[in-house]
This record gives C-alpha cells, sequence and structure tokens, in this order.
C-alpha cells in the first residue's frame, strides 16, 4: 500500500482492469494496520525531513486500509500447521515460519497458504520479498507487484505448475481424481454399455456383410447348380 501511494497508483482501477472487471475484495491484516501505525510514528519521532515524508506515506497507507478493506482480524487468522502433519506443502510451510518475518508477513502468509493450497483463493500484493519468495514456494498463490508505478500480476510460480502437473496424472491414473466412488461406478457401467453397443453394431453389420456376399456369389452359384441338375434329370 506504501509503494502505491507514494507512486500514485489507483488500485481498485489497476485490480479491476488486472482481473477483467470481475467482482473482487481488498482486505488487509489488523497486524498489517498495526505495522504500519508503527511505522508511522517511528519516522514521525524523528526531526529529518525525509522521515516526515516516510511517516505521512505510512500513514495514507494506513488510512487507505481502513477506509478501502475489509479488515481481517486476529482470530480469524489461520495458524501454522500442527507439528504431525507432515504434507509436502504443509512441510514448507513450515519451513518457511523459521523465516525472520514481521508478525504482520507471518498473517498474510498464513492466510494465502491456508490448507497447504491457497484455499481462500487470495491474490496477494506485496513488495516484501522475502514474503514474495516464500509464497512462490507454495501452490496457487497468485502475486501482485509494483514496478516502476506499474501494476504487475506475476506467472504462475513454479510451484504451482508442478502441483498442477501432478494433479492432472493423478486423475488420469483415477478416472478423474475428483470423482466419487459411485461417479467412477457410473462412469464404468457407461463405457461398459458403450463396448456392448458398440459390440453389437459390429456383429449386426458381419451379418449384413456376410448376408450380401452370399446374394452376390453364393446365391447365383447354387441356382447354376440347381439349373444343372435340373437339366440332368430331363436327359
Amino acid at each position: 500500500m506504501v509503494s502505491s501511494i507514494r507512486n500514485k497508483v489507483p488500485l481498485f482501477d489497476r485490480f479491476a482492469k488486472t482481473l477483467q472487471n470481475e467482482l473482487f475484495t481488498c482486505y488487509v491484516a489488523r497486524s498489517t494496520l498495526a505495522e504500519l501505525d508503527k511505522l508511522s510514528k517511528s519516522a514521525a519521532a524523528t526531526s529529518d525531513s525525509n522521515d516526515d515524508e516516510h511517516s505521512n506515506l505510512f500513514a495514507q497507507a494506513r488510512q487507505f486500509g481502513l477506509d478501502e478493506c475489509e479488515i481481517i482480524e486476529p482470530d480469524k487468522i489461520p495458524t501454522s500447521p500442527d507439528n504431525n502433519d507432515n504434507s509436502n506443502n504443509n512441510s514448507k510451510r513450515k519451513n518457511w515460519a523459521f523465516k525472520d518475518f514481521s508478525e504482520a508477513s507471518t498473517d498474510v502468509f498464513n492466510l494465502a497458504t491456508d490448507g497447504g493450497n491457497n484455499s481462500q483463493s487470495y491474490f496477494v500484493a506485496t513488495q516484501d520479498d522475502a514474503l514474495a519468495d516464500a509464497l512462490r514456494a507454495m501452490p496457487y498463490v497468485p502475486l501482485f507487484r509494483l514496478g516502476r508505478a506499474v501494476l504487475l500480476l506475476e506467472s504462475p510460480s513454479s510451484a504451482s505448475r508442478s502441483y498442477t502437473g501432478s494433479n492432472e496424472r493423478e486423475k488420469l491414473a483415477s478416472a478423474g481424481g475428483l470423482m466419487t466412488a459411485e461417479e467412477r461406478q457410473m462412469v464404468k457401467a457407461v463405457k461398459k454399455k458403450d463396448r456392448k453397443k458398440r459390440k453389437d453394431v459390429m456383429k449386426e453389420e458381419q451379418k449384413k456383410l456376410e448376408k450380401r456376399t452370399r446374394e452376390e456369389f453364393g446365391g447365383g452359384f447354387n441356382a447354376r447348380r440347381k439349373k444343372d441338375r435340373r437339366r440332368v434329370r430331363i436327359r
């Protein structure tokens, strides 16, 4: 938010354009607002003019969050995964938990990686390089970044591409993967019925072909034989 204020970037307009005017809601963690408030007061406590400017930027960014965003309170922030959970994605989350994140960065990370694969479908807008690197290591966390006053939506990370490829392979191996056992049984029944129908059609076509063959060749040959026998009897 601070970068957007500094560069006078109309975030809502840029988000709407990038998301092709799909409905969206901007969220901010309460810890992020607290961090901005702390930075603003810290900068204001010094006498440097540059710090005064920074203090004003932090204050404006905090006000933007208060006025324009839905605030996520601490009790709504997912906790880090249980130590007994050894799933691949949650193991990655635990590894990143040891990094020196601020409380705000930790909350954003936990929100975006809840369930191991961003179950709430958050897009994360951040200029924090450490947080961005951590989120790129997790699947399905789209990242917005500001570069020279231009809002950029990053391409899917290698973690997202790898996770998607793995899911697709599992689907192919399990007749869809996401189907229930009952749905798989229905698919098997339909396929079996289709195979039987194709087999019956092939048998019917074979019978028709044999009949035409007899009529064209066998029938004429038999008629000549009968005619020859009649001639023999006459003699």
